[in-house]
């Protein structure tokens, strides 16, 4: 089960995202002030690109990039999948 927590104010929208069998956190930062929410995704794992998508979409957001800080020895990133 995907755990996370969230910080908001009236510009920055923040949600720290975990993927439990690789210990991974994904990140998803958006400009909520903005009228069409741009939003970035930082390191997606594979296994949750279906649950990332969904959140963003749940939440009204626009994917604008998605970006991986490293390289993950442990698991496959997940921007491949992301069109």
């Amino acid at each position: 089960m995907a755990s996370y927590s969230s910080y908001s104010s009236s510009k920055l929208l923040f949600r720290q995202l975990f993927e439990k069998e690789s210990s991974t956190y994904t990140y998803l930062l958006a400009d909520a002030s903005h009228a069409e929410k741009p939003a970035l995704l930082i390191d997606p794992v594979d296994r949750t690109v279906d649950r990332d998508l969904s959140l963003i979409q749940e939440l009204g957001l626009k994917l604008v990039y998605a970006l991986n800080t490293h390289v993950h020895a442990d698991h496959v990133t997940g921007t491949g999948l992301i069109k």
